[in-house]
């Protein structure tokens, strides 16, 4: 099956037809292919990660420390108070956790974009030598 869709692709290019990773283009159904990326959906959730989702941890992230800071103080010396201060340092620990977590995830997104949009030029130019056929300077 593999073979028979590489055929199709290298047709396809010696026939001039344009065709990328995903599908679309000339000869192809969009949405029938078997790799899909979309660079528009990775900047939409990058952009949803600094915009929305990591300033909202943050906000979060303060807000439970102020109210839980407040509650500790209330409970000193009490049992409660020793837990409340265990679990909001638990708290602390799993945000920051979060946090990072949450850059790598965007920074990742952001190399896999830039490597399907390389591996695709590259694909791309791989496609267009062979349907150019051989150098005839090599025969000279």
């Amino acid at each position: 099956m593999v073979w028979d869709e590489w055929e199709q692709i290298k047709a396809e290019a010696a026939a001039g037809h344009d065709r990328d990773l995903q599908g679309s283009g000339a000869g192809g159904t969009p949405g029938t292919a078997d790799l899909k990326t979309s660079a528009q959906g990775k900047r939409g959730a990058i952009k949803a990660l600094v915009e929305v989702i990591r300033p909202g941890l943050d906000k979060a992230g303060v807000h439970a420390d102020e109210t839980t800071d407040d509650a500790e103080r209330e409970f000193q010396g009490w049992a409660t108070g020793a837990g409340l201060k265990d679990a909001h340092d638990e708290w602390a620990l799993q945000v920051s956790g979060l946090k990072a977590r949450l850059a790598q995830e965007q920074e990742l997104l952001g190399r896999t974009k830039r490597d399907f949009q390389l591996f695709e030029h590259g694909v791309e130019s791989s496609l267009m030598r062979i349907a150019r056929g051989p150098d005839p300077r090599r025969d000279a």
